[in-house]
């Protein structure tokens, strides 16, 4: 590269978004060890499957989510999400050991049961204000609590989740936050 061509600016832009895009790389290979690292425990027999795949929905992102139950009471969730907003985008990745207790509710359809438990996530974030690129590295630590419909006649679940989130985040300055998350969880078990 010619430093007259590009601009000392330039030079600095792209080697910004170098690093933006090896972080990126680096959040999404912890997501996918996260999600394939689940314990191979031994397993009640489930009825519907004991692996879930689906989506999540709900804030701060959309993505994908798992769940692997290693007894009828107890699984591990992960989850992985993108989010875009005007002056940002940002990944996630998630991980929960979930305690599912006795079901509330047995409609014909589907038993409702509730969960809690607790879980860690990561996130990338890369912010644009007023012009000035900013990437901000975060881990957070959370406790899912949620109430699920387990399906009867398919191998499907459905779960609304409040996630109260502690977390660390940044580069250049540390914060320390609490947010409250909520979440929507579909998934399809094998």
């Amino acid at each position: 590269m010619n430093r007259t061509r590009y601009g000392a600016a330039g030079l600095r832009r792209r080697a910004d978004l170098r690093r933006s895009r090896n972080k990126l790389t680096t959040a999404i290979a912890m997501a996918v060890l996260l999600s394939a690292t689940a314990p191979a425990a031994a397993q009640d027999d489930i009825s519907a499957g004991s692996f879930g795949v689906g989506l999540q929905l709900g804030y701060p992102g959309n993505g994908l989510s798992f769940n692997y139950f290693t007894t009828e009471a107890h699984s591990v969730q992960a989850g992985l999400s993108v989010w875009s907003h005007s002056d940002s985008a940002s990944i996630a990745t998630r991980a929960d050991y979930l305690f599912w207790q006795a079901p509330i509710a047995s409609p014909e359809f589907a038993d409702v049961l509730w969960y809690f438990g607790p879980g860690a996530s990561l996130f990338l974030s890369s912010l644009d204000r007023k012009g000035k690129d900013k990437d901000e590295l975060g881990v957070g630590f959370e406790f899912p609590v949620g109430i699920g419909f387990r399906f009867v006649k398919v191998p499907i679940d459905l779960n609304l989740e409040a996630v109260p989130i502690f977390g660390f985040l940044g580069n250049d300055a540390f914060n320390i936050g609490l947010a409250i998350a909520g979440v929507l969880d579909a998934r399809y078990y094998f």
